[in-house]
């Protein structure tokens, strides 16, 4: 009876000492600059290796820029937006994947990737700067792993081993949930969260935090759909005329100093866009000058 009980105990003590680790890893946690909290029951652990996983994945698909010095650059960008975000208990890993889509995306536990084809597009740092920091804010607010709370329960997430050479069939399935959630964007709420996470990054950070709505109205420009009226009504995500009210809003409220903040025209074109071979400098040249202008515009209008 006494070896019963003294065995109890030492399992209670052994549940409770497993349980404060579980909670330390886990709970209530700040989920953007602005205030926001969200209640995470997936330990930082068991995130950072799901986007390990993914990341592994979608590195033996995609084929990974070569270029050292687009590279460091892009790593450097989002070293900096890293350095002021308001998660630091993760490793952050910006990478760049070659290929003409449009895109860029993060994965749970820090792994940030975007897309050649989006970087010919950019014309300026502050641009690349809010596009990294719109990503590292999908990163903060924890939305995929909030996302896949949801979709799967936190047992099935926590039995995840991820460990294996080869991934269970479960461990495959999220895995490509995870990819088509990232890849496609989030809801409505999420997106513009990630917005005005991404110009508050890049103005804490040192650019100028108007380049994000310069850098919505450049992608809206080369939308080939734009949804209006009624379609809008039943969207998923926000219109870019909706994510342009947003950030005039946050910017607004940001530090005044900030809107003096650089662009870095120059050091783009010489680090991303001579790299990547992108022809018609000087004409690139005339529509930073543009941008510039539609900043103080933007900043007129906020």
């Amino acid at each position: 009876m006494i070896e019963f009980l003294i065995m109890k105990k030492k399992y209670v003590f052994t549940f409770i000492v497993t349980l404060i680790l579980f909670v330390a890893g886990c709970g209530v946690v700040k989920t953007s600059p602005f205030g926001e909290t969200s209640f995470i029951f997936i330990p930082t652990s068991q995130e950072v290796a799901l986007g390990r996983q993914a990341a592994r994945e979608i590195e033996k698909r995609e084929k990974l820029c070569r270029d050292p010095v687009v590279n460091g650059y892009v790593a450097w960008v989002g070293s900096k937006i890293a350095a002021v975000c308001d998660r630091h208990d993760i490793t952050y890993h910006y990478k760049v994947i070659e290929s003409d889509e449009l895109n860029a995306f993060a994965l749970p536990g820090g792994w940030v990737y975007v897309y050649t084809g989006l970087l010919k597009k950019l014309r300026n740092e502050a641009e690349l700067a809010f596009v990294l920091g719109h990503e590292t804010g999908h990163i903060v607010g924890r939305h995929a792993i909030r996302r896949l709370q949801l979709i799967y329960g936190i047992n099935f997430l926590l039995s995840l081993t991820l460990k294996g050479k080869e991934l269970e069939p479960a461990e495959q399935e999220i895995i490509k949930v995870l990819y088509a959630l990232v890849v496609n964007g989030y809801s409505r709420k999420e997106e513009l969260e990630a917005d005005a996470m991404g110009a508050y990054y890049a103005g804490k950070a040192g650019w100028n935090p108007v380049a994000s709505i310069e850098t919505i109205k450049l992608l809206d420009s080369l939308m080939k759909f734009k949804p209006s009226g009624v379609t809008e009504l039943f969207m998923d995500h926000p219109t870019n005329k909706k994510r342009i009210e947003n950030l005039n809003y946050w910017i607004s409220t940001f530090r005044k100093e900030w809107l003096k903040n650089p662009f870095n025209e120059e050091r783009y074109r010489e680090k991303v866009l001579r790299r990547l071979g992108v022809g018609n400098l000087e004409s690139r040249k005339g529509d930073n000058h543009s941008g510039s202008r539609g900043a103080k515009r933007s900043r007129r209008a906020s």
